[in-house]
């Protein structure tokens, strides 16, 4: 099949990711893969096959210009590549699918990665697709509840990881020089990966970290990742006077390195789509703390996979992290869980598979 994958943009993140993993794993199984998007750092993970198109559509408006610069530029491609399918990821990916399979007749599928709200706009003109992806059940209860979506037409497909890129076996002699390399002391790390906004938890993490400090007062608290609330968690940490126990590294293309030398990872998110950085983890065998949201419960088998604590409440936080950090053989026996779970269950292949899957329905329907 032809596919055409078409998102906003590669940079760093978790829709970036989820759109190179899958490209790459099409790919790998036998179809011609074309992604659309603004480019980015991710653009050079792109294994060799897979087609890139510079679209301007690095926009969060569905009424830019530059939606109907990438429609007509996409519109001739897939004319002449006679594209099987187009797949788009965000918003205004979706809009722009939706447009060009009215202009071209090709079967669209959209993914929906969070929770939207259904204001007048969104609810007028969804751009279902011919089938909804959503990325965990939580997602796909929110397409049926805010927006009526026929509950026939969504299928659920969790996100999968590229395990070559998450080996724990390749960091391993090397966790001692990756401290030294970022600074860091051979003392406990806490460490989370997420883009910083209000709904990922950074602030409760903070408030937790702080009281971790007075039983262990070496620990140090890394945050990767980058957003609008970084300048805030920055001005937190130095009223709660943890500033020179947490380190903020910004986005990262290389995040197994970072996971590597980290004794917890920690998602204390209040809303969740899925949590493509637990399953990170999970594949490089960190014990994981979560907070107890149904994406997360899917995720870490109800519990026997990870830590689940209360969502908002930095006490409980605190406990589990400490637990995990005083205990080194109950976090590597979770670490190890987590990881023969994942492994199981998040792969690239599976997900690349069930993909193709929904391709072919849409595309046999169509015909």
């Amino acid at each position: 099949m032809k596919v055409l994958l078409i998102t906003s943009h590669l940079k760093v993140g978790g829709i970036p990711v989820y759109t190179v993993t899958l490209a790459n794993h099409l790919r790998k199984r036998g179809h011609d893969v074309f992604v659309a998007s603004g480019g980015g750092e991710l653009k050079s993970e792109l294994s060799s096959g897979v087609v890139h198109i510079d679209v301007p559509l690095d926009t969060k408006s569905v009424l830019s210009p530059k939606i109907w610069i990438t429609v007509l530029r996409l519109r001739r491609l897939i004319k002449k590549e006679r594209m099987d399918i187009i797949h788009a990821q965000t918003r205004v990916a979706h809009f722009t699918a939706h447009i060009l399979s009215g202009m071209t007749g090709a079967p669209y599928i959209v993914t929906w990665h969070g929770f939207y709200r259904p204001h007048f706009f969104r609810k007028l003109l969804p751009c279902w697709g011919d089938r909804t992806i959503a990325i965990s059940e939580a997602v796909a209860q929110n397409l049926r509840e805010a927006f009526g979506r026929d509950d026939t037409k969504i299928r659920v497909v969790l996100n999968g990881i590229d395990r070559d890129k998450f080996r724990p076996e390749d960091y391993e002699t090397r966790i001692c020089g990756i401290r030294a390399k970022y600074g860091l002391k051979d003392a406990p790390i806490v460490g989370i990966v997420s883009r910083l906004a209000p709904e990922k938890g950074h602030m409760i993490l903070l408030e937790a970290f702080g009281k971790l400090l007075d039983d262990l007062p070496d620990a140090q608290l890394i945050i990767i990742g980058d957003g609008r609330t970084r300048g805030e968690l920055e001005k937190k940490a130095g009223r709660l006077g943890i500033e020179k126990s947490v380190f903020f590294f910004g986005r990262i293309l290389n995040v197994a390195e970072f996971l590597a030398i980290m004794d917890v990872f920690v998602r204390p998110s209040t809303i969740e789509g899925f949590g493509l950085g637990v399953v990170e983890a999970m594949m490089m065998r960190r014990p994981v703390v979560a907070s107890d949201l149904s994406e997360f419960r899917q995720i870490l088998d109800d519990g026997k996979a990870g830590l689940l604590v209360r969502t908002g409440d930095s006490g409980s936080l605190k406990d589990a992290l400490l637990r995990l950090l005083r205990d080194p053989v109950f976090a590597r026996g979770l670490g190890m869980a987590g990881y023969e779970y994942a492994v199981k269950n998040f792969s690239a292949d599976r997900v690349a598979s069930d993909i193709e899957d929904i391709y072919k329905k849409a595309v046999h329907e169509r015909k």
